[in-house]
């Protein structure tokens, strides 16, 4: 029997959060059993995604005036560090930053025999994954307080606008592999809509953001990136992340229909990320677009049951992985990957259901879309 977003679905969705709950109303646990140490002990991010779970089912505003304005304040109070080797106004869960740069044999030897195969330029080093880590954390913290209306109480300075280096930044990233590099150009976005409009450069930044995505694009796929076509979930992948940026500085997809036409072709892998992404862009290049209406609503039927293999109608939640939790949190592993249903896996998949609700314009429930 197929499943539906009702208002039954939404209360053991909203049980299932309260099962994560820690001691404080405002920290959670990845999964209900199978966490970590290091699941046990973040903060930050897990707190961003149940706030982004509530506003999608509307329930954000139901929450009392007093313990959102606490809850936000303890977001902000991440600001407060006093670690010297990242941007000022960097968001940084304590917990997380030591555990993710504890010294791993293991990891450090994979890292060593990477340097040695693909040399050392191309192989990033400790400092430079945590510092992309804290920059990702910082992004999501950002994202996740102006989503609800609210803003970081701390200005967070991304040198790269200071140095006028934009161009110059983007361009050292590795374009081949647009999911990564795409996510840095969003980041960038974020950052420049959410801290730099009182910033005299901004105009001129944003127009050097477009313009760079403009020589990005590739006119046959509709996607962006350089050099040779990447495979199909990278390449659908890359493009999500560069649309998550033209939407914060409210700019057009370059070629709505042929990227569409990309997607509609491609059978996603079935875990999270590469889920919602798929959606993510059909549902943004659909936006006032009546092309390929009817194809996109039968793809969305056949990924609405692929996101029900993720379900667990016991305790109301989805898994990232079908029968298995989401095993990291940028680069720190915070379950055991027990067959049971995760935050991260949930909060993505009832994303992705919301746009699928939004495009078949479903009275059914009320749901928000994300502004990632």
């Amino acid at each position: 029997m197929k499943n539906e977003i009702n208002e039954n679905f939404k209360e053991k969705y909203l049980n299932f959060l309260d099962t994560l709950k820690k001691n404080s109303i405002y920290q959670y646990y990845p999964v209900k059993d199978g966490y970590t140490k290091e699941g046990r002990e973040i903060e930050l991010g897990l707190s961003c995604f149940a706030i982004k779970s509530l506003y999608i089912l509307d329930e954000w505003k139901n929450i009392s005036s007093e313990k959102r304005n606490n809850w936000l304040k303890y977001l902000n109070e991440f600001q407060n560090n006093k670690k010297n080797n990242f941007q000022d106004g960097s968001f940084i869960d304590n917990n997380y930053f030591d555990n993710i740069t504890k010294l791993s044999p293991i990891k450090e030897t994979k890292r060593t025999i990477k340097k040695a195969i693909y040399g050392t330029s191309n192989v990033k080093s400790k400092n430079e994954e945590v510092g992309e880590f804290i920059r990702a954390e910082t992004k999501q913290a950002i994202a996740t307080l102006y989503q609800v209306g609210s803003h970081n109480n701390k200005k967070y300075h991304d040198q790269i606008f200071y140095h006028g280096n934009v161009t110059d930044y983007l361009n050292t990233l590795d374009w081949s592999k647009p999911w990564n590099a795409g996510a840095q150009f969003s980041a960038l976005c974020v950052f420049l809509e959410t801290q730099e409009k009182e910033n005299h450069l901004y105009n001129e930044t944003k127009k050097e953001l477009v313009s760079f995505s403009d020589n990005l694009i590739d006119y046959e796929t509709g996607a962006y990136f350089k050099n040779n076509i990447p495979k199909k979930t990278e390449l659908v992948n890359g493009a999500m992340k560069v649309l998550t940026g033209l939407d914060w500085i409210d700019e057009s997809i370059h070629e709505p229909n042929k990227l569409i036409d990309t997607c509609l072709a491609i059978t996603p892998d079935g875990y999270g990320c590469d889920i919602v992404d798929i959606v993510y862009v059909l549902y943004r290049c659909s936006n006032n677009n009546d092309y390929k209406k009817n194809e996109i609503n039968s793809f969305f039927n056949s990924i609405e049951e692929m996101i029900f293999d993720h379900y667990f109608s016991n305790s109301g939640g989805f898994s990232y992985y079908v029968g298995k939790s989401q095993l990291y949190y940028y680069g720190l592993n915070i379950t055991k990957g027990l067959n049971e249903a995760d935050i991260h896996g949930s909060t993505l998949l009832l994303w992705a259901l919301s746009m699928i609700y939004d495009f078949r314009e479903s009275t059914i429930i009320k749901l928000n879309i994300l502004k990632p």
